[in-house]
């Protein structure tokens, strides 16, 4: 039974690990998009358009960054 919940642990563990760098590599492409695309440069202005783009980077590079630090840090 023990294994069992290790093992149910272990791919919650995994599953959200997953969805993180999924989510994060996403915030980040939308940040390229913004910033080096002119696919929304009819919809928004361009100083929201920079500003957004350079939030969502910033955040996806943290999402990033506490996804790399949850992976290398050892389980207690």
């Amino acid at each position: 039974m023990d294994s069992e919940n290790t093992d149910k642990y272990m791919g919650l563990k995994l599953g959200l690990f997953i969805f993180e760098c999924v989510m994060a590599v996403a915030y980040l492409a939308i940040c390229v998009v913004l910033l080096f695309t002119h696919l929304l440069s009819n919809r928004l202005h361009p100083g929201m358009r920079i500003g957004l783009g350079v939030t969502l980077g910033i955040y996806g590079v943290f999402r990033v960054y506490r996804a790399y630090k949850k992976i290398t840090q050892k389980d207690e």
